[in-house]
């Protein structure tokens, strides 16, 4: 377009808007840009379709089994297994946490140190010794498994010595231990019973909030599009405001944000039957101050990054680093440095966790949701 041409688009412009109340404010004149961006957004819908469709598959994929029993290889010192090893294996398998299978020792020594397996355990006659590559809090929650089960072996037998009949013995200890003398029970801070933490239903939370931070991001990176393609150039001769204008890209952005994580949800809830409690609507404040937040924060990047090439980079860089810090990957309890517990403190995703699996899991209410939702 010629440059002196630019000054009768301008007039023409103005000339069809000379009828229009320019005294609209707010919603009316957001009207437009929010229009807009749906259209963009229906016409090419395949960024949203992909990152609800990559929620869902990570939280198959990871938290599918999660609640599965860990799969430990088991071998002997000659490689055989005769009665009394195999006794050994069938107490071991009495659990709900722990599956241990019969494997020869090369594979099982391969899998430990190629990192596809977290340990093995070797037998030895009334012992056992567990190989493992590095320390992690499976191999001390399988070596408090296999202490336990040999002590209290070990124990019986001792005892059956001095008794005529083994078995008779055996099934009196086990209707003694039905009904013991004393029992501990345990229940939570509030008095009520204890609860299973959920690790499937953290992952299904973790990945859905950090995916939708790469779908507002980029929706609010839009901002700095238009700004160096002269979209916004144009937009501020319009009788929209420039506060209208950024509140319009954020109102969608914020819109959009709310919409995915809301649809993976109902996916995981109906469709594959995982419980997120009974308190909807609690859930959705959550979510809908978390995309606030996550817009803020993209906000940031955009106004410290001036090209849509720069936050295109530095963004999705960032970004992954923050469910790693927050620990929506691991167990409650499993991050004890206290360099990155006071990072995580400053990371959003931290403590919409926090308040979502409160909800879901621990029944949460609103007093109990203040200071993570501050």
């Amino acid at each position: 377009m010629a440059a002196d041409s630019v000054p009768r688009v301008i007039l023409r412009y103005y000339s069809s808007c000379e009828f229009m109340d320019l005294s609209k404010k707010g919603a009316d004149l957001m009207a437009p840009i929010l229009l807009s961006q749906w259209m963009k957004d229906k016409r090419n819908p395949w960024m949203i379709i992909m990152f609800i469709g990559l929620s869902i598959l990570a939280t198959l994929m990871f938290g599918g089994n999660v609640d599965s029993k860990i799969k430990i290889d088991i071998f002997t010192e000659d490689g055989s297994v005769d009665e009394s090893d195999a006794k050994w294996i069938d107490l071991l398998n009495q659990n709900d946490t722990f599956e241990f299978r019969i494997q020869d020792e090369p594979s099982a020594r391969k899998k430990v140190r190629e990192g596809r397996a977290d340990l093995a355990v070797k037998l030895v006659p009334d012992d056992y010794r567990i190989i493992a590559a590095m320390d992690n809090p499976y191999v001390q929650l399988a070596d408090q498994h296999l202490r336990t089960v040999y002590e209290r072996e070990l124990q019986l037998q001792v005892s059956a010595l001095t008794v005529q009949d083994e078995t008779k013995f055996r099934e009196h200890v086990h209707s003694y231990m039905l009904n013991p003398p004393l029992r501990l029970q345990s229940e939570s801070q509030g008095g009520g019973e204890l609860v299973r933490h959920n690790m499937g239903l953290q992952l299904l939370f973790g990945f859905s909030l950090f995916l939708v931070m790469f779908t507002v991001g980029f929706k609010v990176n839009t901002i700095t599009k238009d700004k160096a393609s002269g979209v916004w150039n144009r937009l501020i001769l319009s009788p929209v405001r420039k506060t209208e204008m950024y509140m319009g890209h954020l109102l969608y952005s914020s819109w959009i944000g709310v919409l995915q994580i809301i649809i993976v949800l109902l996916i995981f809830r109906y469709g594959f039957g995982f419980e997120l409690g009974d308190q909807y609507g609690l859930l959705l404040l959550v979510i809908v101050i978390y995309t606030l937040t996550i817009v803020a924060l993209s906000m940031l990047f955009v106004g410290i990054l001036q090209s849509p090439e720069q936050f295109g980079t530095m963004f999705p860089s960032i970004i992954p680093i923050m469910p790693l810090i927050s620990g929506v990957y691991m167990p409650p309890g499993t991050i004890t440095n206290p360099i990155l517990l006071g990072i995580a403190e400053i990371i959003p995703l931290t403590h919409a966790m926090e308040a979502l699996t409160g909800i879901a899991v621990y029944g949460y209410g609103v007093a109990d949701l203040w200071v993570p939702l501050s």
